[in-house]
């Protein structure tokens, strides 16, 4: 009997002398993978130093080690090398590989409850898809580039830059209902940042689209769509002389003739100083003839004499002379 204790006295030793030394060997193990890890992100191979360091804290999370230092080490770093690794992605243009990177990158600072790098992914994630969007609107690719602006309002819906690139899309397609949803959407996400550039670069992108579209349909003789769009444009930009000029011209092919005496007249006053020379003719040509199909041949008479002048004195006359036969 004693002979068979003393054999197992001397099992029980073997194996824990055996398992002493494996802890030892992985013990060692774990910190040749933070050597590694430190060479390799020294190296800038930044992927191959995450791993590394997700080796190390595997080891120590088995060996019941999870407050050593040498763990603590590796999880601070595991989120700042997957960051370096992305922004490497990033810089290239490489951007649905950038994505995911920054995607991963989300994944370990929340699972290593890393805020700082977390805010850094939430916010890049957007602005990767906008840019991804603006290259493929670049390409034409309208499809692809639509579904990554559209991506990128998804995950953050004030960042302004999307929603104009949307418009600039729509625009470019000649959509005009939807590119007036995503101006009011760039406004509405600039207005929410205080972003005061983004928003007047909305308002003036929107004036310039509409002014174009109100003088394109005017000369189409689309005077529906001409009115329409030169009243639009003042949602977004100050009405100016030339813009009450051309509503009244569009009134009166619609024959709304009170509507283009106002807007003339709010030309004229909107003239100021220039009010009295040349430049005032077409409007008053124009209040002139507002005037005359209204039916009040006086008003219209007085109109057309004070637009007798520069290019509009032969067609002011002619009304005059032998259209009404003003006195």
């Amino acid at each position: 009997m004693k002979l068979k204790a003393m054999k197992k006295l001397v099992l029980l030793v073997a194996f824990v002398g055996f398992v002493f030394s494996l802890n030892a060997q992985t013990a060692n193990e774990a910190v040749e993978a933070l050597k590694q890890a430190v060479a390799k992100s020294q190296a800038k191979d930044y992927l191959g130093a995450v791993e590394q360091f997700k080796l190390c804290v595997s080891i120590y999370d088995q060996l019941g080690e999870t407050e050593n230092e040498n763990r603590k080490t590796a999880v601070e770093q595991i989120p700042n090398m997957q960051y370096k690794h992305a922004l490497g992605l990033y810089k290239e243009k490489k951007y649905d590989e950038s994505i995911t990177a920054f995607q991963t990158l989300a994944e370990y600072s929340e699972k290593y409850n890393d805020q700082d790098n977390l805010k850094k992914a939430n916010k890049v994630i957007p602005q990767l898809y906008y840019f991804k969007g603006k290259d493929l609107l670049d390409a034409k690719d309208y499809d692809a580039a639509l579904e990554a602006l559209n991506k990128s309002i998804e995950l953050e819906f004030d960042y302004p830059n999307s929603h104009l690139r949307k418009a600039q899309l729509f625009e470019e397609k000649g959509d005009e209902v939807n590119f007036k949803a995503a101006i009011d959407d760039a406004i509405k996400a600039s207005t929410a940042k205080k972003d005061s550039k983004s928003e007047d670069a909305a308002k003036t992108m929107a004036g310039n689209y509409y002014l174009k579209a109100g003088a394109d349909a005017f000369t189409a003789e689309k005077y529906g769509d001409a009115e329409k769009y030169f009243n639009i444009y003042g949602e977004y930009k100050e009405m100016d002389s030339d813009i009450y000029y051309q509503l009244s011209a569009t009134y009166n092919k619609l024959s709304k003739w009170d509507d283009a005496i106002t807007a003339a007249n709010k030309s004229l006053e909107m003239l100021g100083d220039a009010n009295g020379s040349n430049k005032d003719a077409r409007i008053y040509f124009e209040l002139g003839n507002a005037y005359y199909g209204k039916g009040d041949n006086t008003a219209a008479c007085d109109a057309y004499s004070k637009a007798a002048k520069g290019d509009y004195e032969a067609s002011a006359k002619y009304q005059m002379e032998q259209v009404i036969k003003c006195n």
